[in-house]
């Protein structure tokens, strides 16, 4: 059965409208949209500085041209319009998450080009420091920080075994940067039981990065024991 679409307005009309329900649908499913594009992350990107709507956008753009080629053979259209309107709409979702990646790469990449606002270190006992990058101490550690590499993947399950999740065990170094590239940025690291690791999207165990220690453990303990 074809619908009354006969003009270059009447499929304008109808890509606008159902571009636009499409993605409010698709963001009752944002947990799991989030959780799919936090696999291409950067490592030290968490869910509080996730830049959202990029993975909305992308699977849109996927939906929608499977729906509008579908409509298209339905209607008869020529092949040719129905290639081009299907190369239109993987170009848009490929270009979606292209800015995906470069917008996390540079909500990232704001510790490396910008001077922190504000360090705190806090455990669930009675340390509660608070230092920013005028101090000495606050840039070395800083620098400790954003230098961290994460272990090899063949490593980080190893590692996720002997994490102990006591919380008088653990520290919380929260690194906190100006708002920049349309977005604000925190580097939110734990250490406890000589391990040191960072959530990776969701905050579930599941989700933890392990870095390799670069004097970043010795120059915290370095600080609470002042």
């Amino acid at each position: 059965m074809k619908l009354p679409i006969k003009t270059k307005k009447d499929w304008c009309i109808l890509f606008l409208v159902m571009f636009i329900a499409l993605y409010y649908i698709s963001m009752y499913y944002n947990f799991k949209i989030e959780k799919i594009m936090m696999r291409f992350a950067p490592d030290k990107m968490n869910l509080m500085n996730y830049p959202g709507g990029w993975g909305n956008l992308v699977l849109t753009g996927i939906i929608m041209t499977i729906l509008v080629s579908a409509l298209m053979i339905v209607q008869k259209e020529k092949k040719k319009k129905i290639f081009l309107a299907a190369g239109a709409g993987i170009l848009f979702s490929v270009l979606m998450f292209a800015g995906y990646l470069i917008h996390t790469s540079l909500i990232v990449g704001t510790s490396k080009v910008l001077p922190a606002d504000r360090i705190h270190i806090s455990d669930y006992g009675d340390t509660n420091i608070t230092l920013t990058e005028e101090t000495d101490e606050g840039r070395r550690l800083t620098a400790l920080a954003v230098s961290l590499k994460a272990e090899p993947k063949s490593k980080q399950k190893e590692l996720k075994a002997k994490v102990v999740d006591r919380e008088e065990d653990l520290l919380n170094i929260w690194i906190s940067y100006p708002k920049k590239y349309g977005h604000s940025y925190d580097l939110i690291l734990y250490v406890g039981g000589g391990l040191i690791y960072s959530y990776h999207g969701t905050g579930e165990s599941e989700s933890r990065i392990f870095y390799e220690d670069n004097g970043f453990y010795d120059m915290l303990q370095s600080i609470i024991k002042k």
